[in-house]
């Protein structure tokens, strides 16, 4: 199996009801269950907003300063045997209705 980065732009907006982010974050821990019994869930996290965009040696700027729905919210590290098969995983991602998007990327490997 290959490894795929699943990169979470935009989705809920942390202005919502509580019971609504409640219960979006359900559907995320369903989700990272299903993957987990599968054996695809590698590793992934969610992102605080802020941090800091460094451009060179001494350029540094808070930030992120995009759009909400360009902000990178969190990430997944997945087995899969192809891209289709990454891509076929991302149909459970909870922020579809929020007009959040998932990037997938292939991860390079690395023979050492």
């Amino acid at each position: 199996m290959e490894k795929f980065m699943l990169i979470f732009h935009g989705g809920i907006n942390q202005d919502a009801s509580p019971q609504d982010i409640q219960a979006n974050m359900g559907k995320w821990m369903d989700w990272v269950e299903t993957l987990h019994k599968e054996g695809k869930y590698v590793s992934g996290e969610a992102l605080l907003p802020g941090g800091k965009l460094v451009t060179g040696k001494t350029a540094v700027t808070d930030g992120p300063y995009t759009e909400g729905k360009e902000v990178v919210g969190g990430f997944f590290v997945i087995n899969a045997n192809n891209i289709d098969e990454a891509v076929a995983e991302c149909q459970q991602y909870p922020d579809f209705k929020y007009g959040g998007q998932v990037q997938v990327r292939p991860v390079m490997k690395f023979d050492m």
